[in-house]
């Protein structure tokens, strides 16, 4: 499994995928019980269509709906999503992250004495950053930035996938195959872009 480092926003955890499948059997698949349950929600034309089916197989493996994921985001994110551009329909990654003050340069900070994101006591990363929270002491001014990076994805090569699933095993293979391109592409794009914001890379900005 991927480690987190500052540049790896997300991963793909399969090993555990497999272990809480119902059956133990080799192609068993928690996450395939969720596309299942969701196929429905994937409307006809959709399930050829490349940036449809990623967008539709992405948000079913990621929380809130799959908690934890298929697809897990680093802790100290907000979220990463999937969308099309109702624009244009071209794939668009949203990365959202709390911005602590001490990523800002000292001249921008809050001109005065308020709280910050803190480390949430409850959530423990044995390989990476934690996740934030609100302030515990809500007696106390609190000032939470929250930053929203938006990436057009159009250099990726996505996995088609067959519209048709006879057997819900190929089902799962093209949901898979289709959030794998999207891992890799997140990582190598959105990954250093983010690490020069937050984290010990941050750029006080």
């Amino acid at each position: 499994m991927t480690t987190w480092s500052s540049t790896t926003l997300v991963r793909i955890v399969d090993g555990y995928d497999r272990e809480m499948g119902d059956s133990n059997a080799p192609l068993d698949s928690r996450f395939g019980r969720y596309l299942a349950q969701r196929l429905d929600d994937l409307w006809d034309d959709d399930r050829t269509d490349p940036k449809a089916f990623l967008t539709w197989a992405w948000h079913v493996s990621t929380p809130p709906i799959m908690s934890p994921g298929y697809v897990r985001i680093r802790p100290d994110l907000g979220a990463v999503r999937l969308t099309q551009s109702q624009e244009d329909g071209r794939l668009l990654v949203v990365i959202e992250t709390p911005v602590q003050h001490g990523q800002l340069a000292p001249s921008v900070r809050p001109p005065y004495t308020v709280r910050d994101w803190e480390t949430d006591r409850y959530s423990y990363s044995f390989d990476g950053p934690s996740a934030l929270q609100d302030p515990a002491d809500e007696s106390k001014p609190a000032l939470l930035l929250f930053a929203t990076l938006r990436l057009p994805a159009d250099g990726w090569t996505l996995h088609q996938p067959a519209g048709k699933w006879p057997v819900e095993e190929l089902l799962i293979d093209d949901a898979k195959q289709a959030v794998a391109v999207a891992v890799a592409g997140i990582n190598a794009v959105a990954g250093p872009m983010v690490a020069k914001l937050v984290g010990a890379e941050g750029g006080h900005w």
